[in-house]
C-alpha cells in the first residue's frame, strides 16, 4: 500500500506516560482484546508510516493464540519515533517499552494477558534488547514481561551505512566522533551537519551515531560480520518464542551478505525450543514490504504471523 493512500484508521489512543502514546487499532475488532501485538517502528517511523500496518491491523483480530483468545495490533510511539531516534538510545527505549507493557497490564490499559513485541527495522534492536536486558532480568515482575517477539527486517544499521559510504569515509567519520566527542566526554553533543545528512537530516548525538554505525556499537545486533559468540549473547539468551521475517529484496542489506546463511546463524544461536519454524526470508519483499515489493508479500507476513501466534 502506498503511504499516500493509507485509509483513515479507527482506534484508541492510549497515554502510557508523559508525552508517550500508543495507538490500538480497533476498526476491525470493534473492541479491546485480551492480547496485543506491540509494534515498534524503525528509524524515522511514526504513526502509520509502515505500509503493511493497515493490512496487519485488519488481520490481527483473526489471530488466535494457544488459549483461544483474540488479539489487536497496537503501535507504540516512543520518544525515539519520527526524528527522535537521533537523541535516544536502546536503553531509554527499553525503559519506555516497559512503561507501555506495564500500562497495558494495568486496569486503565485493559488488563491485557499476552503481549508480543514486533519490531520493524531498528525496532528489531529494541525488541531483542528488551528480551535480553529486561525480560530476562532476575527482578523483572511478570507484569513487565512479554510472551514473544517478532523481528521483521532485522538488518544491520552498520552494514546499511557502509552500503552507502566507502569504508574509508565511514572510518574517518567514526574516528572524528571518537576523538572529538566521545573520548572527550561529549557523547550527548549534537554532531555537525555532515553527520546529520547521513541520517535523514536528523539531529544526532555523538553517542547514537557511534552506536548505529560502528562495528559492535550498542545497536549492532544483526551484522553478518558478528561471530557466533556475539549472537549467543543476544539470540542465545532468548526465552520466549521468536519469529524472524527477513526481506528477500531488502535494499538496506549489502549484496555481499548471504541472507540464508545469516538467518541460519540466528537460528543456530537461538535455543531450539524458542525458534519458531515459521521464520523465513520473504521472497520479493523490500525492507518495509512496500513500494518495489512483489505482490503477495504482505500475505506471507500475515500467514506467518497467524501460525506463530497459534503457538504463543
Amino acid at each position: 500500500m502506498s503511504l499516500s493512500k493509507v485509509p483513515p484508521q479507527e482506534g484508541i489512543v492510549h497515554t502510557y506516560g508523559f508525552n508517550l502514546t500508543a495507538f490500538e487499532f480497533t476498526g476491525y475488532s470493534k473492541q479491546t482484546t485480551p492480547n496485543i501485538i506491540l509494534f515498534i517502528g524503525g528509524l524515522g517511523n511514526g504513526l502509520l508510516n509502515v505500509p503493511y500496518l493497515p493490512a496487519l491491523a485488519e488481520s490481527t483480530p483473526t489471530f488466535r493464540s494457544s488459549d483461544g483468545e483474540s488479539w489487536n495490533l497496537v503501535q507504540v510511539l516512543l520518544s525515539s519515533a519520527y526524528l527522535g531516534f537521533g537523541t535516544s538510545s536502546l536503553e531509554r527505549d527499553s525503559t519506555q517499552i516497559r512503561k507501555a507493557i506495564e500500562y497495558f497490564r494495568s486496569e486503565t490499559g485493559g488488563r491485557r494477558n499476552k503481549i508480543v513485541l514486533m519490531g520493524h527495522s531498528t525496532g528489531c534492536q529494541n525488541s531483542l534488547h528488551y528480551l535480553v536486558n529486561v525480560n530476562n532480568a532476575k527482578h523483572t515482575p511478570e507484569s513487565s514481561k512479554v510472551q514473544g517477539a517478532i523481528l521483521q527486517a532485522s538488518v544491520s544499521d552498520s552494514e546499511a551505512f557502509s552500503n552507502d559510504l566507502k569504508e574509508e569515509e565511514l572510518d574517518a567519520l567514526l574516528k572524528e566522533v571518537d576523538e572529538v566527542y566521545i573520548s572527550q566526554g561529549k557523547q550527548s553533543h549534537i554532531l555537525p551537519e555532515k553527520f546529520r545528512r547521513l541520517v535523514f537530516n536528523t539531529p544526532i548525538t555523538a553517542y547514537r551515531f557511534h552506536s548505529l554505525t560502528s562495528k559492535r556499537g550498542d545497536d549492532d545486533f544483526f551484522s553478518s560480520y558478528l561471530t557466533d559468540d556475539d549472537f549467543k549473547e543476544t539470540f542465545g539468551k532468548i526465552t520466549v518464542p521468536l519469529l524472524v521475517l527477513y526481506s528477500g529484496n531488502d535494499q538496506f542489506v549489502p549484496t555481499s551478505v548471504n541472507k540464508t546463511a545469516l538467518i541460519s546463524r540466528f537460528k543456530n544461536s537461538t535455543p531450539s525450543e524458542y525458534w519458531n519454524p515459521n521464520s523465513k526470508i520473504i521472497d520479493g519483499a523490500t525492507h518495509d514490504l512496500g513500494e518495489g515489493s512483489q505482490d503477495g508479500v504482505v500475505d506471507v507476513l500475515i500467514d506467518s504471523m497467524t501460525q506463530y501466534i497459534n503457538d504463543v
